[in-house]
């Protein structure tokens, strides 16, 4: 049964979080409800007392955070469960679900992935929600895929201008075309068959889900059943549809965005078949955002290249956050 696929693979991908050290919980961040689950390391949600006495052993001190940003689709345990182990072992992560996605919702009427930034810039910087992030100045990385790329472009911004405790460090984005406009959107509805975007992005039944799979993988699975795909749009499609097309109408770019570069070394991870954002549009984006700015494209992957080659893909971007840049410009990842 489907139904049985869907929830193995969620127990799995679940476990993988909790394996490395990972811990769900969820905060209300405004006075509008926003209410966001994450998933967090416990040394982030704990209160972390000073030392009793001046000859006590020093604490050690606190690990860099990275925060992993995920795009349309199902749970963030699905799309970046290979990451979670290995960034684990060097940083400490905090792993959102993005508004109108699981149990994140709001009451706000605002639908933009600036609006996105904003409800995880108080979570981050709120104190109370995250109190082993507030206790002392931290360096925050900031990872986002596809649409979560755009958020997190918008949450470096954010964290920027709000200054205090919180200070970003490296922004990586994969595979999210920021500086994208109303002709890419025509053109990617026109190579996947459909009138707009938003019935490509935001599928309403099984026929449409099978394309969007289709789309964003490199070498998409031969044969997947029905039965398993009518489970994936209930739980993980289905639901807030409405917002999530909302969502895709509301992103702040396009005409009049210039996309303004930031002042944070950035990393652009491609995959190199990318069928959603053309890699071409990746050295588009490194225009826009300056010379700190590398690119880096996975061969042989598409749209979801850190699920399709996870291992070259954690590489990249562990070298990119452990250390400091060699070189800017672009690159094809070997």
């Amino acid at each position: 049964m489907g139904f049985g696929v869907v929830s193995l693979l969620d127990a799995v991908f679940r476990r993988m979080f909790t394996s490395a050290g990972l811990r769900p919980a969820t905060a209300i961040v405004d006075a509008d409800d926003t209410t966001i689950h994450f998933w967090a390391h416990p040394s982030l949600l704990q209160h972390q007392p000073p030392s009793s006495s001046e000859h006590q052993q020093q604490p050690p001190r606190p690990r860099p955070v990275v925060v992993l940003i995920h795009g349309f689709g199902p749970d963030p345990t699905w799309q970046w469960a290979s990451q979670a182990g290995p960034l684990s072992r060097h940083f400490d992560l905090v792993v959102p679900t993005l508004l109108f996605f699981g149990a994140s919702a709001t009451r706000a009427p605002a639908r933009s992935d600036a609006f996105q930034a904003a409800a995880l810039a108080a979570l981050l910087t709120g104190g109370a929600h995250l109190p082993g992030l507030a206790a002392g100045e931290r360096t925050v990385h900031v990872v986002g895929t596809s649409y979560g790329g755009l958020v997190a472009y918008h949450l470096a911004r954010e964290l920027e201008a709000g200054g205090g405790a919180v200070r970003v460090g490296k922004v990586a984005l994969c595979d999210s075309d920021a500086c994208k406009g109303a002709e890419d959107d025509a053109a990617l509805a026109a190579r996947s068959g459909v009138a707009e975007v938003t019935e490509l992005l935001a599928p309403a039944d099984t026929r449409a889900l099978r394309r969007l799979m289709a789309v964003c993988a490199h070498r998409p699975i031969k044969y997947v059943p029905e039965c398993l795909l009518r489970d994936m749009l209930r739980r993980y499609f289905a639901d807030k549809r409405e917002d999530k097309i909302a969502l895709i109408k509301g992103i702040t770019t396009g005409e009049g965005f210039q996309l303004p570069p930031l002042p944070q070394e950035v990393l652009i991870i491609w995959g190199e078949f990318d069928q959603i954002f053309p890699v071409e549009k990746a050295h588009k984006m490194k225009e826009k955002l300056g010379e700190k700015t590398t690119v880096k494209v996975i061969p042989n992957t598409g749209h979801l290249p850190q699920q399709e080659d996870p291992k070259l893909f954690n590489q990249i971007l562990l070298d990119f956050l452990l250390h400091p840049s060699t070189s800017n410009g672009s690159a094809a990842a070997k």
